[in-house]
């Protein structure tokens, strides 16, 4: 999976994230991921053994990245390999996918807003407190002033989500979404 500029979702179901401590010790390990591979993470959520991650590759192959994880001694209990990549185009799904980590806490139970949930990067959207989402990668997308986007965003997210845009990033499987054009020039099976 060494695409320049591919935008993916990885769902981490290796990921022994039952407390906060191993949510941060992870968090460490993707913003050190962000510097050794040239990655940005334009969206993130942190969830009891799950962790899901918006990341763009600069040239970076996705499984040793994932798979580096794994070797670092500093999250005991983490078992690299669950790993799950979804190549999306970026024009018709970055903000749906983002929309779609911000809302996992709240849908599974863990806080009743996005930007509630400490361990995602939806506070970092509604400009509570800084992290490490590079969030205008996603924001960019609504408007080209950060002020506007910021507010098309926060009325994106109070939209109802169509299936279409939930039950594809929803799906424990590898995929590449997109239109034909782009799923053909990306998948594996073309």
């Amino acid at each position: 999976m060494a695409i320049k500029n591919a935008h993916c979702l990885v769902t981490d179901r290796g990921a022994a994230l039952a407390d906060d401590g191993a949510k941060l010790a992870y968090l460490g390990l993707l913003e050190k991921a962000k510097k050794d591979f040239g990655l940005k993470m334009p969206a993130y959520a942190l969830l009891p053994g799950c962790a899901l991650v918006y990341f763009v590759t600069a040239e970076a192959d996705l499984h040793s990245v994932m798979g580096g994880l794994g070797r670092d001694k500093s999250l005991p209990g983490y078992a690299a390999g669950n790993c799950k990549y979804k190549i999306i185009q970026p024009e018709k799904y970055a903000a749906h996918l983002a929309r779609f980590i911000h809302l996992e806490p709240v849908k599974a139970g863990l806080a009743c807003n996005p930007e509630d949930y400490k361990w995602s990067s939806a506070a970092q959207y509604a400009g509570r407190n800084g992290g490490p989402a590079d969030k205008d990668e996603a924001l960019a997308l609504f408007d080209g002033d950060a002020a506007k986007a910021l507010e098309k965003y926060k009325a994106f997210m109070a939209e109802p989500v169509p299936g279409k845009f939930w039950r594809p990033f929803d799906k424990n499987r590898d995929a590449v979404l997109g239109d034909r054009e782009f799923v053909a020039a990306h998948s594996p099976h073309a």
